[in-house]
C-alpha cells in the first residue's frame, strides 16, 4: 500500500516542479528580466503626471508615481521610451539581463499647456515675503498640471505711501528672486522668497511737508517672469511688509 501511494505521489511532485520551473524560466526555458527604477521631472526631481513607460513590448499604464516596474521581459537589447503630457519624449538604449535591471528616468519638461498669463500671491513667513506663481489659460482658469521649467523672476518693491489709493513711494527692493518647486503646493508649484534682510524697510518715515508720521506697512510689487514661452508681468498691491502672526 505504501508503494502505491509513493508511486502516485511522484508524478504529482514532478508536475509541480515543471510548473514552477516553467514559471521561473518562461515558456522558452529562458529566465525573464524585470526593469524598475525612478521616473522623475528633470528639474524638480518630483513625480511626473501621466507618465507611460514602454520597453520590450511591455507598457505601464499612465499614472503618477516616482517609481515604475515592468516584468516578464525576455533578456536582450531594447530602447526604453517614456512619454508624458507636456514633456519631451525620453529614450534610452538598454541591455536587459536575466533578473532585476534598474533604469532611472529623468524627463525634461517641454511647456506649460495653454499658458496665457500669471497670477502671483504673496504672504509673509519667517524668512521673508513668499510668492506663489499661478499659471492661467486663455479663459483665465488655473492650469493645474504642468512640468517644472527653467524660469527667472525679477521684482521691484516700493513702499505704498498712498492714503486713499495705492501710490508708489521709495524703492526698497530690486533684483532677481530665487525660485523653488513645491510639489505639495495647493495652487502654484513655483514659489519664491524675498528675504527680509534684502528689503530696505524703515518702519516710519516723516512726511516733511505735512509734518506727520506715515507708517509704511504695505508695498507695491512689480514682477516680470521669464519663461521659455515668453515674459509675463504682474503688479501686486498691498504686499505686507510685516510678519503676520500665526493663528
Amino acid at each position: 500500500m505504501r508503494k502505491v501511494i509513493l508511486y502516485m505521489a511522484l508524478p504529482v511532485v514532478a508536475v509541480i516542479f515543471l510548473v514552477v520551473l516553467s514559471g521561473y524560466f518562461g515558456p522558452s526555458g529562458v529566465q525573464y528580466a524585470t526593469v524598475e527604477g525612478r521616473v522623475v521631472d528633470k528639474l524638480s526631481q518630483g513625480w511626473v503626471w501621466g507618465v507611460q513607460i514602454t520597453v520590450g513590448g511591455k507598457t505601464t499604464s499612465r499614472y503618477v508615481s516616482e517609481t515604475y516596474y515592468l516584468d516578464e521581459i525576455k533578456p536582450g537589447s531594447y530602447t526604453l521610451v517614456a512619454i508624458a503630457p507636456n514633456y519631451y519624449q525620453f529614450k534610452k538604449d538598454v541591455i536587459l539581463k536575466e533578473g532585476t535591471n534598474v533604469v532611472d528616468i529623468s524627463i525634461e519638461g517641454r511647456e506649460i499647456p495653454g499658458l496665457e498669463g500669471i497670477e502671483v500671491f504673496t504672504s509673509t513667513i519667517d524668512e521673508g515675503i513668499e510668492l506663489e506663481i499661478v499659471f492661467l489659460d486663455s479663459e483665465w482658469e488655473i492650469i493645474k498640471r504642468y512640468p517644472c521649467l527653467p524660469l527667472r523672476l525679477e521684482g521691484t518693491l516700493f513702499l505704498d505711501v498712498g492714503r486713499v489709493r495705492s501710490e508708489k513711494g521709495r524703492k526698497v527692493f530690486e533684483g532677481p528672486i530665487e525660485l523653488f518647486w513645491d510639489t505639495d503646493a495647493a495652487l502654484g508649484n513655483n514659489k519664491g522668497i524675498i528675504p527680509w534682510e534684502k528689503i530696505d524697510i524703515k518702519r516710519e518715515d516723516e512726511d516733511k511737508e505735512k509734518k506727520v508720521i506715515i507708517l509704511k506697512d504695505y508695498g507695491i510689487l512689480e514682477l516680470i517672469l521669464h519663461t521659455p514661452q515668453g515674459d509675463f508681468k504682474q503688479t501686486r498691491m498691498g504686499v505686507p511688509l510685516f510678519q503676520v502672526p500665526e493663528g
